[in-house]
């Protein structure tokens, strides 16, 4: 499970400069992340057994990482990629080396729409032992179908089957 961490951060690390997870595990503890990662911020959830903490990476082309705890323990991790810094290059670069490793994905299109905007992307998904890792694009557009915002995320999280089978808020976590 670690070298499954392991290798796809250190992918992500030398294409896009992602922060080195490979020391953390899942059901890790906030306090053990806080040992890696002691800037940690709390940030409210209206789920009381779901915590999310941000860590916010100076210098480099991420915007966020957001650290998810289910009954306090480390079960998803989202990268929050800086659209002002990251070329169409280096997204391809990234797609093509996770397919290279793991096969093709399954790719789900979205679109979710609302009173004043809409939202459309798609969703490359990997699965990798016990692990998912999801690449998801994002384009906001307003009731003109203007673009406004695009957002590009990695996530990665522990495929928990019994969760997964039935209808849960945890699998939107």
């Amino acid at each position: 499970m670690k070298k499954i961490i392991a290798l796809f951060f250190f992918t992500a690390c030398l294409t896009f400069a992602i922060p080195n997870f490979e020391s953390l595990g899942w059901g890790f503890s906030i306090d053990a992340i806080k040992g890696f990662y002691p800037e940690v911020e709390k940030e409210f959830t209206p789920v009381s057994n779901v915590t999310k903490y941000n860590y916010y990476p100076k210098g480099t082309n991420i915007g966020k990482v957001v650290f998810y705890l289910v009954d306090n323990q480390l079960y998803k991790i989202v990268t929050v990629f800086d659209p002002t810094k990251v070329r169409s290059s280096d997204v391809e670069d990234l797609f093509k080396d996770y397919s290279e490793k793991w096969g093709e994905p399954n790719s789900t299109p979205f679109e979710e729409n609302y009173d004043d905007f809409s939202i459309r992307g798609n969703e490359q998904t990997w699965i990798v032992g016990t692990t998912y890792v999801s690449f998801i694009g994002q384009d906001y557009f307003d009731h003109d179908n203007n673009l406004t915002d695009s957002k590009l995320m990695v996530e990665y999280g522990l495929i928990d089957p019994a969760k997964r089978k039935k209808e849960s808020s945890l699998n939107n976590l």
